[in-house]
């Protein structure tokens, strides 16, 4: 994992505990940094909140990811989409980065 990998892994951390909506495993523990940056990348690829929700909600009940909403409780929509409302501000600031780095 690279440094901006590991910055934004934190960053999404403190955003999602700061909205009420901690990134933990099914143990209540942090959720891995994996989960967290597939979280983060989903938000990224996802302009569409709900979508982005979605895809969250249906990696961890695959099993794709592990994140819960608490100790041995499964996500659910409303979590997924705090997770999202949380990130989307961080992404949009690197997206508005990004681009006036390129012009």
């Amino acid at each position: 994992m690279s440094y901006e990998d590991h910055h934004r892994i934190a960053l999404a951390r403190e955003l999602t505990a700061a909205a009420d909506f901690p990134l933990r495993d099914r143990y209540g523990f942090a959720a891995s940094d994996e989960a967290v940056l597939f979280a983060v990348n989903t938000v990224f690829a996802e302009p569409d909140d709900a979508k982005a929700a979605d895809t969250i909600g249906m990696a961890s009940a695959m099993g794709d990811i592990e994140l819960a909403a608490g100790y041995d409780t499964p996500t659910d929509e409303e979590y997924e989409r705090g997770i999202v409302a949380a990130l989307r501000p961080m992404i949009e600031q690197r997206r508005d980065a990004a681009v006036r780095s390129l012009s």
